[in-house]
């Protein structure tokens, strides 16, 4: 099986699970692909049993393969395998269990030390939800997502400041540990690939995804493509140095984005929160003071992100920008500044630029991380196992 048919097939389980049941024709118009390449891989997938026919729905109209023949469409079966996803934080892991309709079945968040064993960790947080579930066996292979430098092609997370990890071969030691696929990426790219089929991305061609958290990232969408770097490693925009007399990063590097917007940083260096814990939410209070010295270390750090973000806006010419992360909780502090960091770096031609900032939820960062796996496995032609009565 060639690769590009298997990320058709992908694609296909992707469409059907966004908008229901279609026909194959109808799928060949929306996904660009050629009827018989449709016809081959909704084949393929029928044999495995995770796409079944539904009655025909009338004479042959606009959505028929052939003048005169009934439209017959063809739907997910949804409960016929599922995907695992891991988002892991310095503190805490969220685990999300997930259909291949992308319907989420269960979902925690638990305390994780990524210092103390955390393959062991993680293995034990899987075997867990794994249990939980009615058919065990119908989970077919497991995403996780981690801020920091990944080789995808490996599963190796190469430099993870906010874990602090270096040259870890994380996906083949927990696929050892839990005998399942498990494919490892950058948070970015894991949400970036959701983004271009679920979320506000699904009609855009192009954009920038901003992630604000514990990491600083962006994912690039080109031509509805999500941009990775030779042997899939992930864009690392939290470790471009906007300052050379900077604070030292836990990169080796000096004055990264990172040491001035990761989410810890900023509630280290944030003025005003003497005698509190050091959370975002005691940082919320604090900004509901009114503190003027805040209000100003805020708005420098959004015009700080502001201004690098436009530099990558003129380079690539992609002027949406969708935010993302845990941090946009924020963004009512650090948008003014964000917006004049824009205003003051991009090329006057690329203006206005489309910043739009997303919703978090808790489980966001792990759904991405589903999603990777069951695109990920189809696209590498891993078999996605029947759940057993």
């Amino acid at each position: 099986m060639q690769a590009a048919d298997a990320v058709s097939r992908a694609e296909i389980l992707g469409l059907l699970g966004q908008v229901g049941a279609l026909s194959r024709s109808e799928i060949a118009r929306s996904l660009g692909l050629g009827p018989a390449t449709v016809t081959a891989q909704v084949r393929r997938l029928m044999a495995d049993g995770h796409v079944r026919e539904r009655p025909a729905d009338g004479p042959a109209g606009q959505g028929a393969i052939a003048p005169g023949r009934p439209r017959v469409p063809v739907e997910l079966v949804a409960d016929s395998a599922a995907v695992m996803g891991l988002s892991v934080e310095p503190a805490a892991v969220s685990i999300v269990t997930m259909s291949i309709d992308g319907r989420i079945r269960n979902a925690r968040t638990v305390g994780f030390d990524a210092a103390a064993d955390p393959v062991g960790q993680l293995a034990a947080l899987v075997a867990g939800q794994r249990a939980a579930l009615e058919h065990p066996d119908k989970v077919a292979a497991i995403g996780v997502s981690v801020s920091g430098a990944v080789d995808r092609a490996l599963s190796t997370v190469r430099i993870s400041a906010t874990l602090g990890w270096a040259d870890f071969a994380l996906g083949a030691e927990l696929r050892d540990a839990v005998g399942l696929p498990v494919f490892v990426a950058n948070d970015l790219f894991a949400l970036s690939t959701r983004e271009v089929s679920f979320g506000l991305g699904r009609n855009r061609e192009d954009f920038l995804l901003l992630g604000l958290g514990a990491g600083v990232g962006m994912g690039i969408i080109s031509r509805r493509k999500v941009f990775s770097g030779a042997a899939g490693r992930s864009t690392e925009f939290g470790h471009m140095s906007v300052d050379p007399e900077g604070p030292l990063c836990l990169c080796g590097n000096r004055g990264c984005l990172q040491v001035y917007a990761g989410l810890g940083q900023i509630i280290d260096a944030a003025p005003g929160l003497g005698g509190m814990d050091g959370t975002i939410e005691d940082l919320h209070a604090a900004l509901a003071t009114g503190n003027p010295e805040l209000a100003r270390f805020m708005d420098d750090v959004g015009h700080r992100l502001g201004r690098s973000v436009g530099g990558i806006v003129n380079l690539l010419g992609i002027a949406t920008v969708i935010v993302t992360g845990r941090t946009t909780s924020l963004w009512p502090a650090l948008g003014g500044g964000f917006a004049r960091g824009l205003k003051e770096t991009v090329l006057t031609f690329l203006h206005p630029v489309d910043v739009l900032v997303k919703d978090w939820t808790e489980y966001e960062g792990a759904v991405g991380a589903a999603g990777l796996a069951l695109h990920t496995a189809v696209s590498l032609n891993v078999p996605l196992r029947p759940v057993h009565a």
